[in-house]
């Protein structure tokens, strides 16, 4: 027999595991949509296409009536923000690790499908990673494999597979960049592979520099694996420091503005609560045994203390946010926990079981993984109101682009379009001038509407039904000249209704 061939559990875990991706492949490529959307979505996908023409600024589409300087937020889409000092430009508010990886998946298979093709192939490393961290803290092949298909099988990782944001990109980053720790005690080579993931992961999103209490533990005290690991850190760091200044005018500058004024110690109970009641549905009760790995602390120091920093550095650091109580995809924040959780509960079931087994014989022991399994997909599986949203949510953030290629096909080039939810996704896919209408005040709709008449370009709006109101703030006629879905446009008389399409 081959000393070096897997065990034939391990073996038929791989052959399961290469199963498993190969579905949810399939399942990614039916629901995703990977494309301009909302802000975040959107204000990704600007500043990729920014990055891929060697530049992170972007002019304003304004009005001779009311000047960029007077008004930058009129003219501001979703996602960007005005750069400081300079008029009439914009810049992204959002980190620029995203957008570099689209860039490449852009030139080989062009901008239509390139935010698919990242988020379908982290969507799956971050699977196959769930498994080699099971592998790599000494689970078994048959329990590492557990560990993926409840990640897989998590509707907040579904949800967060299917439309253009970082958080699964975030969650690959930092599971890699503690696996590859893992392993460098082995081969120090892997702390520099450990130290490129966590650049990569802290490009994403610099929040991921919580990661570094669990890779640092896992590295060790080693001159040599702490040295490669802060060689392949240190670039990452750099780059973002150097986007930084150029974007917004100091190194440690972000787009976020003053991200402290965002955390509120009143909101430590609320989100603690938020966190005992969904994250047990969104993963699986597997995280509620977690905190129970700490009882082997003595037999494994070192993974137990991994397993246990890295989950607390995410929820306790979003404990105070603002936005992570608000809905339950907001929990999509502390996704990068997620497989330290779901690992750590489930070695803390096997160490336990294998304990069991020393001292009695354990008929059913066998059957336990597929019990664990069956048990925590039926919990995820039961969340309706998650699951029907995650279903939906990749051909929701397409009907935008559909809003756009509506308006490209009725209206004057020339036409102004008022807009807020949509003003990021059309700003990516027309050269309307877009205004943002939760910005104007009556004297500035005002000076809107007398600036367009005079200069003879119509004036319309597009809004989705939460922002009907918004017609109020133009005094006029507003006549609705289409809808697309269940979002609207409409015409300021003399605009007149839109051309038929062509």
């Amino acid at each position: 027999m081959n000393p070096s061939a897997p065990e034939p559990s391990t073996l038929g875990a791989r052959i399961g595991l290469c199963g498993v991706l190969a579905a949810y492949a399939v399942i990614l490529i039916i629901l995703i949509g990977a494309v301009p959307g909302g802000s975040d979505n959107s204000g990704y996908f600007n500043e990729a296409r920014l990055l891929s023409h060697g530049t992170i600024h972007a002019p304003m589409r304004t009005l001779g009536a009311v000047p960029a300087r007077e008004m930058p937020y009129l003219y501001t889409p979703l996602g960007m923000k005005p750069a400081r000092g300079r008029d009439g430009v914009l810049v992204p508010t959002y980190p620029p690790g995203l957008p570099l990886l689209m860039v490449p998946a852009a030139r080989a298979i062009g901008w239509e499908h390139a935010g698919d093709l990242v988020l379908i192939l982290h969507s799956l490393a971050g699977i196959a990673l769930a498994y080699a961290l099971g592998r790599s803290v000494r689970l078994s092949g048959i329990w590492s494999l557990v560990g993926a298909m409840i990640l897989a099988a998590s509707p907040l990782y579904l949800f967060n597979s299917l439309q253009a944001l970082s958080d699964v990109p975030a969650t690959v980053w930092a599971t890699a960049s503690v696996v590859a720790a893992l392993r460098s005690r082995e081969k120090p080579v892997w702390a520099l592979v450990s130290g490129l993931c966590f650049a990569v992961g802290f490009l994403v999103r610099p929040s991921n520099a919580l990661v570094a209490l669990p890779v640092l533990v896992a590295v060790g005290i080693s001159p040599v694996r702490l040295g490669l690991l802060a060689l392949g850190s240190l670039p990452g760091v750099a780059a973002w420091m150097a986007v930084n200044t150029i974007a917004y005018g100091l190194p440690l500058e972000s787009g976020y503005g003053e991200i402290g004024v965002e955390f509120h110690k009143a909101l430590v109970w609320p989100t603690l609560h938020y966190y005992a009641r969904w994250l047990p549905l969104l993963l699986s009760p597997v995280i509620l045994i977690s905190p129970a790995v700490l009882a082997f602390a003595r037999a494994r120091p070192r993974i137990v203390a991994l397993l246990a920093l890295w989950p607390l550095a995410f929820l306790a650091f979003y404990c105070p946010y603002r936005w992570t109580h608000e809905q339950w995809w907001f929990l999509r924040f502390v996704l990068p926990a997620a497989p330290a959780m779901i690992v750590g509960g489930l070695l803390a079931v096997s160490l336990w079981l294998e304990g069991l087994k020393e001292r009695y014989t354990v008929p059913w022991s066998g059957i336990l993984p597929a019990l664990v399994l069956f048990a925590a997909v039926a919990v995820e599986a039961s969340q309706r109101g998650p699951l029907r949203e995650t279903r939906w949510v990749g051909h929701g953030e397409m009907k935008y682009g559909r809003v756009a290629t509506w308006l490209t096909s009725h209206l004057p080039k020339d036409a102004v379009i008022v807009a807020s939810q949509s003003s990021g996704a059309l700003f990516y896919y027309t050269d309307f001038t877009i205004l943002r209408h939760d910005e104007m005040t009556p004297e500035i709709s005002e000076r809107v509407r007398a600036s367009a008449k005079a200069t003879g370009r119509s004036l319309y709006a597009v809004l989705w039904p939460f922002e009907i109101e918004a017609l109020k703030r133009i005094k006029g006629e507003w006549t609705k000249v289409g809808t697309i879905d269940d979002v609207t446009v409409w015409g300021l008389e003399p605009s007149g209704p839109a051309k038929a399409a062509p």
